[in-house]
């Protein structure tokens, strides 16, 4: 086209236009200028329409989380973590060949590709190149050879080391290798989340070297989260500050900054949270989160496998053998007012030895048939109509309000009950050790139902087995390995369900409740936690999928490896 002949033209009819304009009323130029802004109003709602109905949004990197915590850790190393303080922040710097997801399903995490042999003892492992150590080196097979090898090395002192013993471990290259078991052990994919140390870090160090060291706190894995600072006092840490590990094998998580600062007790930690020091806690006591100012929204839980029960002991008071006595003592416990009350809700009722159990047995709560029940033994209607029990429990608020609870439902029914308090060590070394008890309320961790072997299989009877109540059952004792050692899913599900039944008909003691993780945050951070967790640290789970912020993008344009990419460029 004629370049001048084309600006001519718009001239042209630029100049009619403006006489045309001008020619106007006042009436018809207002007229004319609110149709021009109508028309842009609806031009502006049908993009905010159309971006509405074809964007979608999606996380983005950025922003920051501030946490604070109960307590320093010790060993911050998946080899010899053990407290609390540990596993939180084991489970941001570390990870594993696998990991559990939010359903608690095993996932794999390093791993490429496990290839479980037909007869379940040899797992074929390949991992995956783009798994990376924080200093920048590649995650091999003599990493994952020299972790095990710690672990089953009897001076470390790993309380993993009964999980691994046996396990053999063959490599074929530098990303390939084979574990061998001696027996099938159901569990085994799940113990492959334990983290992994970088050999080249710490292969200097002799066994006596290995929990003194300094990398224990400044550690260095291959999880979402490096540690990038600490602030110390008096050598103890009290702030640590971790960065976004951006060759994280499930991707760089959105969240760029974790802060997290050590307070000595509770009321240290809810002054900072009241404060605003910082935005998130977890570990307080049920009954200070309804003091808090906080929204429902705010406060997360999950429920943690901690099974609260009552154990029997008929060696100590022959009237508990009798299993109708059992039963009713079972019956006039308001388990729901115990949840209630001491936990504020922020638990739940369970009335069998599994506390992640869906399909739980159902026990009411009805003090008529509990009294029907005692009449009809022998040693009630010589006692005048009074049973005496000693309950010991451990000397902590929250177990001394639920056996007070307990006492009141049991003298409702006509057994006098006296509360037996004791400090934890005692009760432990003297109490459980000694099997010296008649009734004893207490706490226990029960993760899988295969867990229950260590607690109900008659070959535990003995110190240290925790089969604390003396409870023998063939019947239950086959379940129980059923349980522990079976290949078949089935049958696994199968003996479960018969160890129900059991516990149901036998009373050999009295499931209470499991208590849930609360978990509450002010900040803006979206998080989903697992609707059932290992531990506190279970919070964390997916930490790498947390985001602070959002964008819109167009779906078949969206390429999140190249968005990835940019941003690690970019910050």
């Amino acid at each position: 086209m004629d370049t001048k002949k084309y600006t001519s033209k718009l001239k042209i009819f630029y100049n009619r236009a403006k006489v045309l304009y001008r020619s106007l009323s006042p009436e018809k130029v207002l007229t004319l200028w609110s149709l021009c802004a109508l028309s842009v109003v609806l031009l502006f709602s049908a993009i905010i329409v159309f971006n509405s109905r074809f964007l979608i949004t999606i996380p983005t990197y950025g922003g920051k989380i501030h946490e604070g915590i109960i307590g320093t850790p010790r060993f911050i190393n998946p080899v010899l973590a053990i407290s609390e303080q540990d596993k939180d922040f084991t489970s941001l710097v570390y990870a594993g060949l696998t990991k559990k997801d939010n359903l608690g399903h095993t996932i794999l995490d390093m791993a490429e590709s496990i290839t479980e042999s037909d007869d379940r003892l040899h797992y074929d492992i390949v991992l995956k190149s783009s798994a990376y150590f924080h200093n920048g080196t590649q995650v091999t097979a003599d990493d994952i050879m020299y972790t095990v090898s710690l672990i089953q090395n009897p001076n470390i002192k790993s309380p993993h080391r009964i999980e691994w013993e046996g396990v053999e471990i063959e490599k074929q290259d530098d990303t390939h290798f084979t574990f061998s078991l001696k027996k099938p052990f159901p569990l085994f994919m799940e113990i492959l989340s334990i983290g992994i140390l970088p050999k080249n870090v710490w292969k200097n160090l002799s066994d006596e070297q290995f929990s003194l060291s300094d990398l224990n706190i400044h550690a260095i894995g291959s999880g979402p989260y490096k540690i990038t600072d600490i602030k110390t006092d008096s050598g103890i840490p009290t702030t640590i500050t971790l960065q976004s590990h951006k060759k994280y094998t499930l991707d760089r998580p959105y969240v760029d900054t974790i802060i997290i600062d050590t307070y000595q007790n509770e009321k240290y930690l809810l002054q900072a949270f009241e404060n605003g020091d910082v935005d998130r806690i977890h570990g307080i006591s049920p009954e200070k989160v309804t003091s808090l100012s906080v929204s429902t929204s705010s406060i997360h839980t999950s429920l943690l496998p901690r099974t609260f029960s009552i154990f029997f002991n008929p060696n100590k008071i022959t009237i508990l053998s009798d299993k109708q006595v059992r039963k009713a003592l079972s019956l006039a416990i308001d388990k729901q007012t115990i949840v209630n009350t001491v936990l504020h809700q922020y638990g739940k009722v369970i009335n069998d030895p599994y506390p992640f159990d869906e399909d739980t047995t159902q026990s009411p709560y009805d003090t008529e048939q509990a009294r029907t029940l005692l009449s009809k033994n022998k040693a009630f209607k010589n006692a005048s109509s009074t049973i005496n029990i000693t309950l010991a429990t451990a000397n902590t608020e929250e177990m001394k309000r639920v056996a007070e609870m307990i006492k009141n439902n049991w003298e409702q029914i006509g057994v006098h009950t006296t509360i037996a308090v004791y400090e934890v060590s005692d009760l432990n070394q003297s109490v459980i050790k000694e099997r010296d008890f008649q009734v004893l309320l207490f706490g226990s961790i029960t993760q899988n139902p295969s867990d229950l072997y260590a607690f109900w299989h008659s070959s535990q009877r003995a110190y240290p087995g925790l089969n604390i109540s003396n409870y023998v059952s063939k019947k239950l004792d086959t379940n129980l390995e059923t349980l522990r050692t079976s290949e078949d899913d089935l049958a696994r599900i199968t003996a479960y369900e018969a160890v129900k039944k059991e516990f149901s008909e036998e009373t050999p003691g009295i499931f209470l409740f499991a208590p849930t993780l609360i978990y509450i945050t002010r900040d803006a951070v979206h998080i989903d936690l697992p609707k059932y967790s290992e531990d506190s640290s279970s919070r964390f789970s997916l930490i790498h999928e947390w985001y602070r912020y959002k964008e819109f993008v167009w779906p078949k344009l969206y390429y999140k490896r190249a968005l990835e990419i940019l941003e690690n460029i970019i910050h």
